[in-house]
């Protein structure tokens, strides 16, 4: 009778190992978890990125082939001071769509807002600068603690980001992506 109660008890796991492994398995989890929600604001903050680059490098082929001047239908179509497209419009039939392979005007991949586009508030006849926009979700990220192009005291009524982050993009802050035009 003793083999046989010793033979019982060594079969199996307590019920305080089994607590035990489970958890720590759920602290792992946690952890695992805290770490994919950080790599998701960064790989969506690269996406804001190259949204922005992209429209930059329209803009800029546009501008060399239409005598110096910025497109104004394709992300502002009204002219004015400023304006941000709330509605993402098809790039057929815009300004931009000739030098842009996507059908659809780029948006924030987690709020799917537009991007802000504001064109030349000064004079917007000459359509001689342009400024575009986003605000990403992580608040001062180090590679544009030192961005110059990130300026928009000229641009007051333009600069306001409202995709993701919590800061509004203006002069002071550094969590937004800009891009500006020639002066």
């Amino acid at each position: 009778m003793y083999k046989k109660l010793i033979r019982s008890n060594s079969r199996g796991f307590t019920l305080v190992e089994l607590l035990v492994v489970i958890a720590i398995i759920g602290i792992l989890a946690t952890l695992v978890l805290l770490q994919l929600g950080v790599a998701r604001s960064k790989a969506r903050d690269a996406k804001r990125i190259a949204d922005i680059s992209q429209i930059r490098t329209a803009s800029e082929l546009f501008f060399d082939d239409n005598g110096g001047t910025y497109p104004t239908g394709a992300l502002c179509p009204a002219t004015g001071v400023a304006c941000r497209n709330q509605v993402a419009p098809n790039w057929n039939g815009n300004d931009l769509s000739q030098y842009i392979s996507a059908t659809l005007l780029p948006s924030d991949p987690l709020t799917n807002a537009a991007y802000g586009y504001a064109w030349n508030p000064v004079a917007p006849a000459n359509r001689t600068q342009y400024q575009t926009y986003a605000e990403l979700e992580r608040s001062a990220p180090a590679a544009f603690s030192a961005d110059s192009d990130i300026d928009a005291s000229a641009w007051p009524a333009a600069s306001r980001g409202v995709a993701g982050g919590n800061e509004a993009c203006t002069t002071a802050a550094n969590d937004c992506v800009y891009d500006q035009g020639q002066r």
